[in-house]
């Protein structure tokens, strides 16, 4: 059987169409206080109200009106958002989820129980890696999304339920936290220093720093218990699908990647056996694939939070030398 969420209220070409509410509604509804501060960001610091949404089949890193299609706050603080790139994101969580579900957290624990604990499914497996590689794909160039053979929020049978609405509630936290992001831009008054200009490379760092620490304090103050882990997963695969734009984790722009996913992983104060660690391990063999960088992947270690640090050690020292051959 076949489910399909698409509505007449639901704007857009792609099929992510079927969550724009539901990132509003996250985005407004961020946390407890989150109404009355934004009634005061836009009264003192020119918070243009909704969020601008981009209606176009254009590849990630095309240029529209001087924008590429990620997320940005304008000159007249409107955050906007494009469809391909929500899209991208949502790929990615999906992607991301099955993978460390399948071929990570049931093997390991197989492993460790010493008994075929739980049934691999290799066909999910499969679909995933070519979902990822569709999602990759459209960081350059722009192609439809096959809802029939590939996993998507709009249409996807019964036995698909599981792992799809799973993956909504993750990249809903994780456009929420990328949302935050824009939004602590304004807040901050970064948004008014830019237009200002004259500001260094490291005024810029310090502001992307600065606007994620009071991101994650966003989205982190409206959790509770029950959804804590949701969230902080939610927003490190948001910060993992940076990623994979490029294959240096440093810009000159923005803090390094993999240094954004350490801070994330750091304010969640992550214990040994919590997924986060899994879920980062993943992202950087995911990276390893794509660009070839020839990590070195231990064949034994005592946890995952262990060779996350071995690798990070990798990227560390690989950051050290491009520094030095500038």
């Amino acid at each position: 059987m076949r489910i399909n969420r698409l509505s007449s209220a639901h704007a857009g070409n792609q099929p992510i169409r079927v969550l724009q509410h539901n990132i509003t509604f996250q985005f407004e509804t961020t946390n407890p206080t989150f109404i009355e501060l934004t009634k005061t960001v836009i009264k003192e610091k020119g918070l243009q109200p909704g969020i601008g949404y981009h209606i176009n089949d254009k590849a990630i890193l095309e240029k529209v009106d001087g924008h590429v299609q990620t997320p940005y706050v304008n000159s007249n603080g409107k955050i906007f958002v494009h469809e391909t790139f929500l899209s991208y994101v949502w790929c990615v969580c999906y992607s991301m989820l099955v993978l460390y579900e399948e071929a990570i957290a049931k093997v390991s624990q197989n492993q460790v129980s010493k008994t075929l604990l739980h049934e691999i499914d290799s066909v999910k497996i499969d679909t995933a890696q070519k979902l990822f590689d569709y999602a990759k794909s459209l960081i350059t160039s722009f192609t439809p999304w096959d809802k029939g053979s590939l996993p998507n929020p709009e249409e996807y049978s019964t036995d698909d339920v599981f792992f799809i609405e799973r993956a909504n509630g993750l990249f809903i936290y994780a456009m929420n936290f990328i949302l935050c992001h824009e939004f602590a831009h304004i807040e901050l008054n970064h948004t008014e220093l830019i237009k200002q200009g004259q500001n260094s490379k490291s005024d810029i760092l310090k502001f992307e720093k600065e606007a994620d620490l009071r991101a994650m304090e966003l989205v982190l103050n409206g959790t509770t218990n029950k959804t804590k882990l949701s969230a902080e997963i939610g927003v490190l695969m948001g910060l993992c699908s940076l990623l994979f734009f490029k294959q240096k984790s440093e810009t000159t722009t923005h803090p390094a990647t993999d240094d954004r996913m350490d801070k994330l992983i750091e304010q969640s104060n992550a214990s040994n056996p919590d997924p986060h660690w899994g879920i980062a391990t993943l992202a950087f063999k995911l990276w390893d694939n794509q660009f070839m960088k020839n990590f070195t992947w231990p064949k034994e270690v005592h946890d995952l939070k262990e060779l996350y640090e071995l690798i990070r050690e990798e990227i560390k020292k690989e950051k050290g030398s491009s520094q030095q051959n500038l």
